[in-house]
């Protein structure tokens, strides 16, 4: 299943992007999505291709890694309410804190773009993304699977 209520986390205390991509990437992990190795390629990606993005009104962090990693198109979702911090993929001396990080999953089966731009759409929306933090996991989860497109 592409989105799942197990894998919507709401982070309240102060933790690292590291633990935090850890905690994501593990659940995806645990549901079989994703190979062993995922964790791993997304924490050495995040290093070197940071992934915050400043939207103007809000910022928001959409992880990844290399396909090789992956066995199945798969999403986890943080609402980001403890400022873990994310550099900025167009400034990454600069750093955001994103309300909400989605971990992608991707295998090539999916369209990509698609997702991408249909999490954009999503995402670009101040109003989606307070509803994003307002919401209970099954909700979050709903919302998601309502607004991505794979195809």
């Amino acid at each position: 299943m592409m989105f799942s209520a197990e894998r919507v986390f709401t982070i309240t205390q102060p933790i690292s992007r590291d633990e935090l991509l850890t905690l994501m990437a593990d659940s995806l992990y645990a549901d079989g999505l994703v190979k062993a190795s995922f964790r791993q390629g997304v924490l050495d990606r995040e290093a070197v291709y940071p992934t915050g993005i400043d939207m103007e009104t809000h910022s928001i962090a959409i992880p990844h890694t290399e396909f090789e990693h992956v066995l199945a198109t798969g999403v986890a979702v943080a609402v980001n309410q403890a400022g873990v911090e994310f550099h900025r993929t167009d400034e990454p001396q600069a750093v955001v804190k994103p309300a909400v990080v989605v971990l992608m999953a991707i295998d090539p089966s999916c369209e990509k773009v698609a997702i991408i731009q249909s999490l954009f759409a999503l995402l670009g929306d101040i109003e989606q993304v307070n509803k994003i933090g307002g919401n209970s996991p099954e909700g979050i989860a709903k919302l998601f699977t309502e607004s991505i497109t794979t195809r």
